[in-house]
């Protein structure tokens, strides 16, 4: 009798030590989870990112930790979430700049080949902006001055080559324009070039500028979105236009390739109910980010990457920038 019990016990704790080492048994999350924002502290992508992890906190048994890791255009925190264990406990903050470099890899890490999107939380809008006092009306002035002074129509942005230089030329192409791109080190300095006279306008994102424009020193021409943006009423959307064009800047979060599709699915689950607390909700009224849908599902933001990533192939391939 004695002799059988050791064998139970033996059995079982076999059985045991198999259903640990598979996983079986360990419950998700059982430590702490990380949030890797591959840019600086108290910029969109930081703020964005702690507005979701504040809803998230009540939901979770475990500490939830926000790491910066900024560098490379956003490629030094994806290079190290790419090279994490598979495991959930390492969440990616995705965000545009990762599928642009996805045409063109910087690193040996790539957003497509390396990671499973969780959920795509928000898209933003960009407006279409003049000087206030800027001769040009509506975006039909400009457009005929565009077309009758190639390459004269100045509207600058950011990091030639990135999102900035890509919305501006491709919504300026689909209205049949050839746009000459300015670059600038910050939004601030392009604001001020605006107002300056120096340059024609900007295609920039509606929370950046519009307490310029509702101050009238700024002017909004266009939204480039499906229907008009309620901050900005009077503006019409791109569709009104006639352009069939509606990019806008995302931001999602994913875990690493591999990762089991329960802890994913755990991480998703936790991550929409925090989409509805008052923190989250806030920031979403806060930055204008309201007015269209930004929630896409796992395989949904699967899909919108992939043809994301082509469409910024095509452009990127038309600016001489890829072969």
């Amino acid at each position: 009798m004695r002799r059988a019990t050791g064998v139970w016990v033996a059995v079982l704790g076999l059985v045991g030590w198999v259903m640990g080492f598979c996983g079986v048994a360990a419950a998700f999350p059982e430590r702490a989870i990380e949030i890797i924002v591959p840019f600086g502290v108290g910029g969109g992508s930081d703020t964005a990112a702690r507005a979701v992890a504040e809803g998230m906190k009540p939901l979770l048994k475990v500490p939830l930790v926000i790491t910066n890791m900024p560098g490379g255009g956003g490629t030094k925190g994806m290079l190290h979430a790419a090279g994490q264990p598979a495991d959930g406990y390492t969440v990616f903050a995705v965000t545009t700049s990762h599928l642009i470099d996805a045409v063109a890899p910087k690193t040996r890490a790539n957003i497509l080949r390396d990671f499973d999107p969780i959920m795509r939380i928000q898209w933003d809008t960009t407006a279409v902006i003049i000087s206030g006092d800027s001769k040009f009306k509506t975006i039909q002035d400009l457009v005929e001055y565009g077309k009758k002074n190639p390459r004269f129509l100045k509207f600058a942005g950011t990091s030639p080559g990135a999102w900035s230089e890509i919305q501006t030329v491709a919504f300026f192409k689909k209205l049949g324009v050839d746009v000459t791109f300015v670059p600038f080190e910050s939004g601030a300095e392009i604001k001020a070039a605006i107002l300056g006279g120096h340059i024609h306008g900007a295609c920039e994102e509606l929370a950046e500028t519009l307490p310029l424009v509702q101050a009238g020193k700024l002017k909004g021409l266009a939204v480039i979105m499906e229907k008009r943006h309620p901050a900005l009423p009077d503006v019409p959307a791109t569709p009104e236009l006639g352009v069939d064009y509606t990019q806008g800047l995302m931001r999602a979060w994913a875990v690493r390739k591999g990762t089991p599709p329960e802890r994913t699915k755990y991480l998703h689950d936790v991550i929409k109910k925090a989409l509805d607390v008052p923190v989250y909700k806030k920031f979403v009224q806060d930055n204008h980010l309201y007015a269209r849908p930004g929630y896409l599902g796992p395989e949904e933001t699967r899909k919108y990457w992939e043809n994301e990533v082509k469409f910024f192939t095509d452009v990127l391939k038309s600016l001489g920038y890829v072969k």
